[in-house]
């Protein structure tokens, strides 16, 4: 018997590696050359039916807010930025790709623009499906996108509950593997071109998973949810030092904003005992390595949100294969995590690996949250996140993800019974509110500099209407 597990161990540990491999190998294949033909043909429909309904259009480049045709004069036809990505989006866009994508939380689409005319009469043929009248409704795909954020929410107090009956590197491994199986078809659709780029991506989202998981064993769920949106810091962090992109207060103050909420935030959640009970000079003893591996984790994520945008303004529509290699190359990491955790051949750790953790009588709740999370809050809800984007802006996108750390609250309130003080209320409000303020505009803060004298702009800095 322990042989048979051992075998089965290692046939699940070789379908991960292979899961690794095959995207390399298909890049060599000729049929990676009807995928590519479908996608421009897709891209050159879209781009003519953008194209028909102006007469004189230019391109907007943005951050969050994605990039769009719109009708302007000769006079009007500037750049303006619209950040509205919940973790910045800069401005790089392939200049083959006039149309436009639409980015949040690391995940860019083309924006879909098909619309359905309800009122024409039923003639009995191409008539949409429910799925596609949701889809087409005003509150069916931002309410798709609400699900996903609820989603998110449980990973972090179902993540802790897994801590609890297995190793973290057994949790997260095996949650990691199920992803991977459940994304693997979408690994022969991705370009070749962003195969490297694509590996390296998938290490900075194995370093968000690994840390996430080992924060999880020391701090609280909704602790770790909010130090994790210190994502806003990350992200334009690099777009300050790998692009040398101008930061300054003027041309970026959402930025600033969001930077000051989040930093305010996480302080009062770290610093501040609302019981009175810590001595000043005994304040910063608080912080321990579960809040640094939490900080950890935004920096993996957000270097992973940071690479993918760029990925996905070059070439749209790679969501999924691109999720796809970040989880299979987690996959792998955890791994060898695993072996270096020690527990991997000592008795009784047979249970703690797929397929023996879903027949454990003793590990029923771990499976289960397992399951969940590696098919549900890794996979489809990338699946979700994608479909319902493509249907609205990225500053409404941004400001619906935003609501993620809450519903981590409120789910570790429920499961777990955490307690909240008032370090957690205010630091959590002054993060989500970091989060919302990524979603403003330059233009927002116009009355702002007005009112401090520093509001004038040359007929050039003017920004189009929205």
């Amino acid at each position: 018997m322990p042989l048979l597990v051992h075998i089965m161990r290692i046939s699940l540990l070789a379908i991960g590696i292979t899961n690794i491999i095959q995207p390399i190998e298909c890049f060599s294949t000729p049929s990676k050359l009807s995928t590519s033909f479908s996608y421009h043909h897709q891209q050159h429909q879209h781009q003519l039916r953008l194209l028909s309904r102006y007469q004189t259009t230019t391109r907007i480049s943005g951050g969050g807010g994605g990039t769009c045709l719109k009708s302007t004069t000769e006079e009007e036809a500037t750049t303006t930025s619209q950040d509205g990505s919940i973790v910045y989006y800069d401005d790089f866009l392939d200049p083959d790709n006039p149309m436009g994508v639409v980015c949040a939380r690391g995940v860019c689409v083309l924006p879909d623009d098909d619309e359905y005319d309800f009122s024409a009469p039923d003639d009995g043929a191409g008539q949409p499906s429910i799925i596609d009248k949701i889809l087409s409704s005003y509150l069916g795909p931002r309410l798709l996108l609400g699900f996903a954020s609820i989603l998110y929410g449980t990973n972090f107090p179902l993540g802790a509950m897994m801590n609890e009956a297995l190793p973290p590197s057994a949790a997260t491994s095996a949650r990691m593997l199920l992803a991977s199986l459940a994304l693997s078809p979408f690994l022969f659709k991705l370009e070749s071109k962003l195969a490297p780029t694509a590996l390296l991506c998938g290490c900075f989202t194995a370093l968000g998973y690994i840390t996430q998981s080992l924060a999880l064993v020391d701090i609280s769920p909704a602790k770790v949810s909010f130090i994790g949106a210190a994502v806003v810091l990350v992200c334009p962090a690099l777009e300050f030092f790998v692009n040398k992109k101008d930061m300054s207060i003027r041309n970026q103050p959402q930025v600033w904003l969001a930077a000051t909420l989040c930093i305010v935030g996480v302080g009062v959640l770290e610093l501040y005992d609302p019981t009175g009970a810590t001595a000043l000079s005994d304040v910063f003893s608080q912080i321990g390595m579960g809040d640094f591996l939490a900080f950890l984790q935004a920096v993996g994520f957000g270097t992973s949100f940071f690479i993918t945008e760029r990925m996905m303004t070059e070439v749209p529509g790679q969501a999924l294969p691109i999720t796809a290699v970040q989880v299979s190359v987690s996959a792998l990491l955890c791994m060898f995590w695993c072996i270096m955790d020690g527990w991997v051949g000592t008795a009784g750790s047979e249970s703690y690996g797929l397929p023996m953790l879903l027949f454990e009588p003793s590990l029923k709740m771990a499976a289960s949250a397992v399951l969940w999370t590696g098919f549900m809050t890794t996979a489809l809800n990338r699946f979700v996140e994608t479909t319902a984007l493509g249907k609205m802006k990225s500053a409404e996108a941004s400001v619906i993800l935003a609501t993620e750390p809450l519903w981590a609250a409120l789910f570790a309130a429920l499961w777990l019974s955490t307690d909240f003080g008032a370090n957690d209320y205010i630091g959590g409000a002054l993060i989500v509110a970091a989060c919302l303020a990524t979603s403003l505009q330059k233009d927002d803060f116009k009355g702002l500099f007005d009112l401090l004298g520093d509001g004038d702009e040359s007929p050039n800095e003017k920004s189009l209407p929205s």
